[in-house]
């Protein structure tokens, strides 16, 4: 009895942290997607400078490492 109990605990975090790294990884290439779309839209606009171009290179390179860590997971 006790041993079922604990093993249901242990299943039910794990299920709870998988559920929160695929949060994560959603929120993440949702956010690159629309940090990419921005740069996209002001490399065209009066906006954009030496500033906007380094902030956007800034946010997206964690971004970009943490699709990458996505996919390699997802092919392995």
């Amino acid at each position: 009895m006790i041993m079922l109990t604990v093993t249901t605990l242990v299943n039910a975090q794990n299920t709870s942290s998988v559920e929160q790294v695929v949060i994560g990884g959603m929120l993440a290439t949702i956010s690159l997607i629309i940090s990419l779309s921005m740069a996209e839209v002001l490399v065209e606009s009066k906006w954009w400078n030496k500033w906007a171009s380094n902030t956007l290179e800034i946010c997206n390179t964690p971004l970009l490492v943490v699709f990458a860590a996505i996919v390699a997971f997802k092919v392995l």
